[in-house]
């Protein structure tokens, strides 16, 4: 249990709310360990059995739960904690009460998956118990919890990042030409497992390795290609750390890269730049994948067919502000704006007769733009022996 993070997002949670047009936000789960309600790490820190509640206004919280938890979130120090032993449905119509809380944002979000814990039995069941109490969802105000990021939370990625290139530094050390993509995704896996790393996405596809002009692109599982002389070595990875993610793309060449290739590799990095250039406080996500769209046009390049970039946090995928196209996949994700302190990849790439030209950066959002979290790769690497 965390009590230092859980404290800094509560506050921030208090604040979110003051700045909403609700009256409380409420988070009510059960059974976490089954099935995830994404914003409990932030507002408790552990999992949770019977039905609980989690209720924050603009100057108090409160957590309901089952007398058998309640000293786990009385060791937090952050809640008032009201345990029950049959039914929650008295404390839980006080505490709204006693915060003259009418209008309630619970977790239900159309876009956001990280804002849409709450399941459809367990929203049937606020229903019951609270009528008259009018509901909306929290997406906003989870957006600013989980979006924002605390210092210790940018501490933690900024760790995650760091060890995501050092280990790719160390992969690239020990290549060889009879390395195929396979031994990559298993010593990278080795060395995560003994440091008790987690894998940023699904572990079997975390790292993603694309050797030479033969891979087929996208997540895919790693096979038995080497890297061709002249040819790329891609791959995609992100160690979570602490509990925070990374998600970092880089590429080598075996041998002296051709004029066509690095021409290519020079056009991914501007697309980046002039994205980077647009990303800043206010900045609405569309137009930022705009401008990098609008980069690769005027080199007359293939557009690529995903988000610009996503948020990075406890998940590669943080949720909230999405940098992508108006595309209705992405709802209205790509139509909020940018905030301080919030954390961004920058990704793209350009399939060639090489292999796969892709970059993904990590940036934090400051006051007036961003600042790398880890040190950008502006050329192309080589394999050596």
């Amino acid at each position: 249990m965390d009590t230092t993070l859980v404290r800094e997002k509560v506050e921030q949670a208090r604040d979110a709310v003051a700045d909403s047009d609700v009256d409380a936000w409420l988070t009510f789960c059960r059974e976490t360990t089954e099935i995830d309600e994404p914003a409990l790490p932030y507002v408790l820190g552990f999992d949770v059995v019977w039905p609980t509640a989690v209720v924050i206004g603009a100057e108090s919280s409160t957590v309901i739960l089952g007398r058998h938890d309640a000293p786990t979130a009385e060791d937090l120090g952050v809640h008032e904690v009201r345990p029950y032993d049959e039914s929650i449905r008295e404390d839980l119509r006080g505490t709204l009460s006693r915060m003259n809380a009418e209008r309630v944002a619970i977790n239900v979000d159309r876009d956001d998956v990280v804002a849409d814990g709450l399941t459809h039995g367990m929203y049937e069941r606020l229903e019951e118990m609270l009528p008259g109490r009018e509901f909306v969802g929290a997406g906003d105000v989870i957006a600013d919890v989980r979006g924002i990021k605390s210092g210790t939370e940018h501490e933690r990625i900024a760790a995650a990042a760091e060890t995501t290139l050092d280990l790719l530094h160390t992969m690239a050390d020990e290549w060889t030409p009879e390395t195929t993509e396979a031994d990559i995704a298993d010593s990278l896996h080795e060395r995560m497992r003994e440091a008790g790393y987690g894998s940023a996405w699904s572990w079997d596809y975390c790292p993603t390795v694309h050797a030479g002009g033969a891979a087929d692109v996208g997540h895919t599982l790693p096979g038995d290609r080497t890297v061709p002389e002249g040819e790329l070595l891609h791959v995609d990875f992100g160690v979570v750390k602490e509990e925070y993610a990374a998600d970092l793309q880089r590429v080598w060449v075996r041998g002296e890269p051709s004029e066509g290739l690095q021409e290519a590799f020079e056009d991914v990095r501007a697309a980046i730049d002039a994205g980077r250039d647009q990303l800043e406080p206010g900045a609405v996500g569309h137009r930022v994948d705009a401008r990098a769209r609008a980069e690769l046009i005027a080199r007359d390049r293939e557009l690529f067919d995903h988000a610009f970039g996503h948020q990075v946090g406890r998940s590669a995928h943080d949720g909230g502000t999405l940098l992508g196209p108006e595309w209705d996949r992405y709802g209205d994700s790509v139509e909020s704006e940018v905030r301080e302190g919030e954390v961004y990849t920058l990704e793209l790439g350009i399939e060639t007769e090489w292999g796969y030209v892709g970059q993904e950066e990590m940036v934090r959002v400051t006051e007036g733009g961003t600042e790398f979290v880890v040190e950008p790769q502006t050329a192309l690497w080589s394999l050596s022996v």
